[in-house]
């Protein structure tokens, strides 16, 4: 016993000795750790400032760290923040350096948690990524290295680089908010009504929220929901305020030439439009009933936003959860993104508390957020929306009289929004319209919309037009075969325009089809043939080994462009204008400089005006023929996979057998773990020998020469099959193209 005692003597003592050990250890070495983070940090400020003498702390109301830079003479010729942003593996650190007028100096990358895979994300640290941020203008996105607002992406590691760019970016808009402190102050709610409405753009589903006044113009623009997938460097733009700014004061319905379009990304452009005109014109109110407050919390990875609309009696009709920001852990917290969560919301009463919902299993912090943002968002009154029911125009005060119908009228009906619009018409002798009614006892057109086609000022401007007829662009002339549309009901107009075409078709004739958009391969270049304004544009482009344009020539036959507009460009000048630019092209913006990416647009030099349909569809015409010369250069399929394009290039033998595949990891962003087990060497054999056309192998089926297996996670055992078939569709493709 005495032994024992003896012994527990012993190792207290040793446990003491111990403890005091490691506490003087921490004492010594506390200060040299903070001394040498201290220095680590000044050199990462001087690496990104180089001509700075010295830099001064700058007193801050949030947590932002941010230092003047300063020369020898003490005048300030920059700024130096630092950001952190999540990557791959864990949080990026970024220094950064940027001046007054946004442009960038330098950024170091890493940080202690810095964690990024070898040889993938590691990359980031690199001088050979962190470099090429030196000169260019923030916002920086992933794209064209050579313009002033894009770097190249690390090679399959985009999310890494996107954290990169988040973090300089995050500098710059505090830089940007100090220099000009109004803009870090909350906008109040939008005046109007707040509708939703989609349309689809390059990658997938464009969704907007339009905020609209009482005298139909514009208030405020919010693209993008969780399904957004637009290309970065192009499409992405949509996202950004610039982009949707413009919308503000802008009349519905809008046109594609109402707004500065996106440079290199016209179809997202023309969804964000459509999907504006179609929220108003079919009256879809967003969250119509009671009102809509946004609020956030922090969850287990970020912030977890929330648009929470509530009744009067504190009662919530809907929820979305999560923007732009979101980054809950996939398979746990991102289960917040369901509508079965946000479902069991509905006609709760607020403040709620956690009890009050079932939780996310095994997210706890993240089913805690969306709780605690609900409550802050309504406590806050954080209005950004408050529903509306559209004002119906006034009631008839007298019956109109009736109208006589000529005996050689006739009648017909196309569906409009809310059911049919038949048209009454007859016609002259020279196809030219005589006599036009519009609806019968079946028409229900929305009040205040399309019931407007029933008013005589709308039908009255038929008379005398030849069809067939289309609807006047803003910028366009009035002629004989284009009448006005209705504002607010495109749906309406076009069920007018249609059956009045159709009708006048079967009397006199239907006008002879424009030729359908062709490429064609040519001796001396690529061949395009799209859609001008008067008719079909066909432009030959002949590129240089680089890919740059070496000449573009129009075909005068079936040019049938405006005289003194679209005409011009039959101009040797204009087309010479093109050689040496880079595709993919872009009209160059009022405003803008001309770059190697862009040209200028077609302009009458009397009258200043522009002929911008005539040159877009030269410009998409050159595109078109580039995306052929380079897909016909490097054989590469492209096809829309999970969460963004997945490109292949496969070769075959005589008996058309892959022999090699090659899944590019430019631009690449499957999911790690899932879809990017494409990018690894083995993933490649599995297809060696096999003979297209593929499918993937099913469960139970026998392999074959025609089957591949899945994309599967070893440890999950579940599949990408998403990312997978576009693979399958792009070797099919690849297959059937072969010379």
């Amino acid at each position: 016993m005495k032994n024992r005692i003896w012994a527990w003597v012993v190792l207290g003592i040793i446990t003491v000795v111990a403890g005091l050990g490691l506490a003087l250890t921490n004492e010594v070495t506390k200060g040299p750790i903070q001394q040498q983070a201290i220095a680590a940090e000044e050199k990462a400020k001087q690496l990104v400032m180089p001509e700075a003498a010295s830099f001064v702390a700058l007193e801050l109301e949030d947590e932002n760290q941010l230092f003047e830079a300063r020369n020898d003479q003490g005048e300030v010729i920059g700024y130096v923040g630092k950001a952190e942003s999540k990557g791959y593996a864990g949080l990026i650190e970024v220094v950064a350096g940027v001046r007054e007028d946004g442009t960038i100096t330098g950024i170091n990358v890493g940080g202690a948690s810095f964690a990024e895979t070898p040889g993938l994300g590691s990359k980031a640290r690199e001088e050979g990524f962190t470099a090429q941020f030196a000169g260019k203008t923030s916002p920086v996105r992933l794209g064209d290295a050579s313009k002033d607002n894009e770097v190249d992406a690390i090679t399959a590691a985009t999310r890494t680089s996107n954290a990169v760019l988040g973090a300089v970016n995050a500098v710059a808009y505090q830089v940007n908010v100090y220099l000009h402190p109004e803009l870090a102050l909350p906008e109040g709610p939008a005046e109007g009504t707040s509708y939703a409405g989609e349309a689809n753009g390059f990658a997938g589903p464009v969704y907007v929220v339009v905020t609209v006044r009482d005298d139909g113009t514009i208030s405020a623009l919010k693209v993008g929901d969780e399904r957004f997938g637009e290309t970065d460097g192009y499409g992405a733009a949509a996202l950004e305020p610039a982009f949707t700014r413009q919308f503000k004061d802008k009349g519905l319905p809008l046109s594609l030439e109402d707004i500065d379009g996106i440079g290199g990304a016209t179809v997202t452009t023309r969804a964000v439009v459509d999907a504006v005109n179609q929220a108003y014109e079919s009256q879809n109110i967003l969250l119509p009933e009671g009102t809509t407050y946004a609020g956030e919390a922090q969850g287990f990875a970020g912030a977890v936003y929330v648009e929470v609309t509530i009744k009067d009696d504190q009662t919530i009709t809907a929820l979305k959860v999560g923007d732009e920001r979101f980054g809950e852990t996939d398979g746990y917290g991102a289960a917040a993104l369901e509508p079965a969560f946000a479902g069991q919301f509905l006609g709760k009463a607020v403040p709620m508390e956690l009890a009050d919902v079932d939780g996310i299993s095994g997210a706890t912090l993240t089913t805690q957020a969306v709780v605690s943002a609900i409550n802050s968002a309504y406590e806050s009154q954080n209005i950004i929306a408050q529903g509306a029911a559209p004002k119906p125009t006034a009631e008839p005060t007298a019956a109109p009289e009736p109208v006589a119908v000529p005996e050689d009228a006739q009648t017909l009906a196309h569906d409009g929004y809310a059911g049919p619009v038949a048209v009454t018409a007859s016609f002259d002798e020279q196809g030219r319209i005589a006599f036009l009614q519009v609806g019968d006892d079946r028409f229900q057109e929305t009040r205040g919309f399309g019931q407007a086609a029933l008013e005589e000022d709308f039908q009255n401007q038929f008379l005398g037009k030849l069809p067939p007829l289309t609807e006047r662009k803003a910028d366009e002339a009035e002629t004989d075969s284009t009448i006005d549309g209705i504002s607010g009901a495109t749906i309406t107009t076009k069920a007018v325009l249609d059956a009045v075409n159709e009708m006048h078709a079967a009397k006199f004739g239907a006008p002879q089809p424009e030729p359908t958009p062709d490429i064609s391969a040519e001796a001396d270049g690529i061949t395009a043939t799209v859609q001008g304004f008067m008719g079909p544009v066909s432009v030959t482009t002949s590129f240089h080994e680089d890919g740059s344009i070496r000449q573009v020539t129009l075909r005068a036959e079936g040019f049938v462009e405006t005289p003194g507009y679209g005409q011009l460009a039959l101009d040797g000048p204009y087309t010479a204008s093109f050689a040496g630019k880079q595709p993919p092209l872009a009209l160059q913006q009022p405003g803008e400089p001309l770059t190697d990416s862009t040209v200028a647009n077609l302009v009458n030099p009397d009258t200043a005006s522009s002929a911008t349909i005539t040159a877009q569809a030269i410009v998409d015409a050159v595109n078109q023929a580039y995306t052929q010369m380079m897909e016909s250069k490097d054989g590469a399929v492209a096809k829309p996979g999970f969460a963004g394009p997945v490109t292949v290039r496969v070769s075959f033998d005589e008996e058309g057998r892959i022999t090699s595949l090659e899944v590019d990891g430019e631009g690449f962003m499957e999911t790690p773990g899932y879809g990017q087990l494409a990018l690894e060497p083995a993933f490649a054999e599995r297809f060696s020998g096999k003979l297209p056309p593929l499918s993937i192998r099913q469960d139970g089926q026998e392999d074959s020469e025609h089957l591949v297996a899945n994309l599967v996670n070893p440890d999950a055992a579940t599949s990408a099959t998403a990312t997978m078939q576009a693979i399958i569709d792009a070797i099919n493709e690849a297959f059937e193209n072969r010379p």
